[in-house]
């Protein structure tokens, strides 16, 4: 048997070492063992950058400028930030703007609670329309007029965003900006914002999560005009209730996320093959949750297109005995996967 060192084992060894190191202490410790580990550890310890913008940076960002090999190891960039009368963070952002260059690998960044000045979301998105990337963006202030170019492309995947009135024109210029790139998209309205998006085409986006408050009260038609412009949905993920969607809207709809009341409209007439039950809003208002009595399911869960394979029910109400599953087996013959809440005396 030959014994062999530490530093002998190939590199793809030490990368599984590294990776497998789960407290970012121990990661730093691994980098200073010696030089020849110092670089893998450090490319697993600087893949993910969280910054707090309420920190000293200065000197921190100047070790990573002074190393940029660590700088393209970064592939997900985290700011958080705290709005608050009187603070501004443009010194801090102007330094993290250096490093945004240095970050090649960078895939995924997220943004949240900053108050963001025109020139950083310029690099920024200088940035976004030359490498792919996937964003986060919640709780921010945006400066008026923030792209300035608007017909430059951008290369953004993903987006998740919370968009509010005061965000709704840097919303709009990112969603043209990113309309032949953007595949998937979780968006959260303050009041009926989708109004003012409902103009805007995104042929490409085949996974949207639309998340409004259970405290929003007012109209919702501007969801449902949003849903109807976008064809190439292929999953659904609703959170609340809206107004009835009208018959040629989702043409697409593969996935469905949403209440019973959204289960029974969009399934029907749609090639639906997985569906995902979930409580209504209004059971949450409540003092004690609304029994669905199990009549929940009924014949236009079964009036799919396409063969429904999957079911999963995350309702309140237990399956107490065996009559709902046999009524699934006529309505539902292709299904393959199914999750149930039951009692644990039920065999």
């Amino acid at each position: 048997m030959v014994a062999i060192g530490l530093l002998d084992i190939p590199p793809e060894i030490h990368l599984q070492i590294a990776e497998s190191v789960e407290r970012r202490q121990a990661l730093k410790a691994l980098s200073v063992t010696s030089r020849a580990l110092r670089s893998i550890a450090q490319s697993i310890l600087f893949k993910k950058l969280e910054i707090n913008l309420g920190t000293e940076l200065r000197g921190s960002v100047d070790d990573l400028l002074a190393n940029p090999r660590i700088c393209a190891t970064i592939r997900y960039l985290e700011l958080r930030g705290l709005i608050s009368p009187g603070r501004n963070d443009e010194v801090k952002l102007s330094l993290i703007q250096k490093m945004l260059p240095e970050m090649v690998g960078l895939r995924k960044v997220a943004i949240y609670d900053v108050r963001l000045s025109k020139t950083f979301l310029d690099a920024f998105l200088g940035i976004a329309a030359n490498m792919p990337l996937r964003i986060n963006l919640f709780g921010n202030i945006y400066p008026y007029g923030v792209i300035s170019t608007p017909h430059t492309r951008l290369q953004i995947s993903r987006i998740q965003f919370g968009v509010d009135h005061s965000s709704l024109e840097f919303c709009r210029s990112m969603f043209h900006a990113s309309a032949t790139t953007l595949t998937t998209l979780t968006i959260m309205v303050d009041q009926d914002e989708c109004m003012q998006l409902a103009d805007i085409n995104l042929p490409f986006l085949h996974d949207l999560t639309l998340v409004i408050p259970r405290r929003i009260k007012v109209s919702k038609r501007g969801a449902v005009a949003f849903l109807a412009a976008q064809k190439s949905i292929r999953k659904l993920d609703l959170n609340n209730t809206i107004p009835p969607i009208p018959p040629n809207a989702l043409p697409n709809l593969r996935e469905l996320i949403a209440p019973p009341e959204h289960v029974h409209q969009l399934v029907p007439g749609r090639p639906v093959e997985a569906i995902d039950v979930t409580p209504s809003p209004h059971d949450y208002d409540q003092d004690s949750p609304h029994d669905y009595d199990q009549d929940w399911f009924r014949e236009e869960v079964g009036q799919s297109t396409a063969r429904v394979r999957m079911l999963r029910v995350r309702l309140d109400a237990v399956i107490s005995d065996t009559r709902m599953v046999k009524r699934m087996v006529p309505i539902l013959p292709f299904l393959e996967n199914l999750w149930l809440p039951v009692f644990n005396d039920v065999s």
